[in-house]
């Protein structure tokens, strides 16, 4: 019947710049960066170059669920509180990172892509874990002056985009800000070692506080 109709009429047929997302899970390797704070102490890891796997599940509509697993080895200044603000530091030492946190994330174009597009947020929580512990330079510290990053929990928010490469090949860039905790060794709040300068970050240290991290990272993923 087509073959009958007016050739204006076939020309008519304008395909849709929207598809639907075939198969509903997918895994991946990723890799980026994460542009860490070290908190107001200058106490916690640095920033630097992460790996890491990631599997994700469509649980119908916009909604996937992912868990990650990154590694980001990296270093942080090991801080002496006995010693004047500006000379503190007396060396690194190395901190490598294990972390591991679940995703909730929502596609702006629901189960399809447009243009082979298709952009999402994120929400997440999480652990992270120092497996690299106190270092050589650590040693030179009193025992309650050593800053240990050991198991923090982590909250994280963000955004992204898929590119469906293929029926089962996709690209992925995703952006997003990690929170976690850094809880200050207890020696530095000693009044022996409080310095004069009340504008000196050691006169009345906090017990613990929050720091982010931005990260920005790249995958190429295989759906299945």
């Amino acid at each position: 019947m087509l073959a009958l109709a007016p050739p204006f009429a076939q020309a008519q047929s304008i395909p849709s710049p929207l598809r639907y997302i075939e198969n509903g899970q997918a895994a991946s390797a990723f890799a980026g960066r994460m542009l860490l704070s070290t908190g107001s102490l200058k106490l916690g890891p640095k920033s630097g170059l992460m790996v890491g796997g990631r599997y994700a599940i469509e649980t119908g509509g916009p909604v996937f669920v992912e868990g990650t697993l990154s590694f980001l080895p990296t270093s942080r200044d090991v801080i002496d509180p006995r010693r004047q603000l500006g000379d503190r530091t007396i060396g690194e030492s190395d901190t490598d990172l294990l972390m591991a946190d679940a995703r909730l994330s929502f596609s702006l174009t629901g189960r399809r892509s447009w243009r082979r597009f298709a952009p999402h947020l994120f929400v997440g929580i999480g652990v992270a874990r120092d497996l690299a512990g106190a270092g050589e330079v650590d040693q030179q510290l009193d025992e309650d002056d050593v800053f240990r990053f050991g198991t923090a929990f982590t909250a994280g928010a963000g955004s992204g985009v898929r590119l469906f490469l293929g029926p089962r090949l996709m690209l992925r860039c995703d952006a997003g800000l990690t929170l976690w905790q850094l809880s200050t060794p207890v020696g530095f709040g000693d009044p022996e070692k409080r310095p004069d300068d009340d504008g000196d970050p050691l006169y009345s240290p906090e017990q613990s506080e929050w720091v982010g991290g931005y990260g920005l990272g790249v995958s190429l993923a295989w759906r299945f």
